[in-house]
C-alpha cells in the first residue's frame, strides 16, 4: 500500500502514482522516476545561457523524501537521469550517498555518462526502459517507460487551460511523467491508445481524466448541399 497520508492514487493493483511523479510498484518494493535531467541549469549555464541556479536541490529534496517514505528495497531511475555531462555533478552526489540500491538506466541525454550503465531491466512483469529506442516485451509484460514527458490539458470550457505533468496508463506499458522541476510536458490527451487512460498528476491530487468521446460517425455533421 501507499504510505498514509501520502497523496497517491493506485493506477492498477499493488502499483501506486505518487503526486510527486514517482511510480511505486508495491509487491517488489520498487520505486521508479523518469527523466530527473539532474543539472538542467547547470548545463545551460555552461554554455553561456543564464538560467537560474535551480532544480537539483528540489530533485534531491523530493527523491529524500520519497525514500523516507516509502522505504523501498530498490529505486530505479528510468533513463535521462542528467540533462548532460556538464550538469551531472549533483547527481554523482546523490549517488554517492543513495541509501537505497540504484538502478540507473541509460536514456538519450546521459548516454555518455558513466553511471547509466544498463539500456532495460525486468522486474517481475515489468519490462524497464527509457523508451527512446523500440524494446520487445515478451508476453504478458507491461513496459514502463519514460522520455516522452506526458502532460494532461485540463480545461474549465470558459477559455480556462491548465497543463499539469500526467501519466498514461494501459494494459501493455505505463509511460511516467518527467520527474525534472523543469520539464513543461507534452499535452497527450489525444495521443492516447484506446485502451490507454491519462492520469493528472498535482501537488494534491492524482486523478484518472474521463476517456475523450469517441469521433462522430463519418458523414455526421456535414453540411448537404442542394
Amino acid at each position: 500500500m501507499a504510505p498514509r497520508n501520502r497523496t497517491a492514487a493506485e493506477i492498477r493493483p499493488e502499483v501506486w502514482l505518487d503526486a510527486r511523479r514517482a511510480l511505486w510498484l508495491a509487491a517488489p518494493r520498487i520505486l521508479v522516476v523518469a527523466d530527473l535531467h539532474w543539472g538542467y541549469a547547470a548545463s545551460h549555464r555552461s554554455r553561456g545561457h543564464l538560467l537560474p541556479p535551480w532544480g537539483d536541490a528540489e530533485i534531491a529534496g523530493r527523491l529524500g523524501d520519497l525514500v523516507s517514505d516509502y522505504r523501498p528495497g530498490e529505486m530505479i531511475w528510468l533513463g535521462d537521469s542528467i540533462h548532460a555531462l556538464a550538469g551531472r555533478a549533483a547527481a554523482e552526489d546523490f549517488v554517492a550517498r543513495a541509501a537505497v540500491p540504484l538502478t540507473v538506466v541509460v536514456g538519450n541525454h546521459d548516454r555518455r555518462w558513466k553511471q547509466a550503465a544498463v539500456p532495460s531491466v525486468v522486474r517481475g512483469e515489468y519490462l524497464l526502459h527509457h523508451g527512446h529506442e523500440t524494446a520487445a516485451a515478451a508476453p504478458g509484460q507491461t513496459e514502463v517507460v519514460g522520455h516522452f514527458h506526458p502532460a494532461a490539458t485540463l480545461s474549465d470550457g470558459a477559455g480556462g487551460r491548465l497543463k499539469v505533468p500526467a501519466l498514461v496508463a494501459g494494459p501493455r506499458r505505463l509511460i511516467l511523467p518527467a520527474f525534472s522541476p523543469w520539464a513543461a510536458g507534452t499535452p497527450w490527451n489525444r495521443q492516447l491508445r484506446p485502451e490507454e487512460r491519462l492520469w493528472a498528476v498535482t501537488p494534491r491530487r492524482v486523478f484518472a481524466l474521463p476517456p475523450p468521446p469517441p469521433p462522430p460517425p463519418a458523414g455526421r455533421g456535414r453540411r448537404r448541399h442542394a
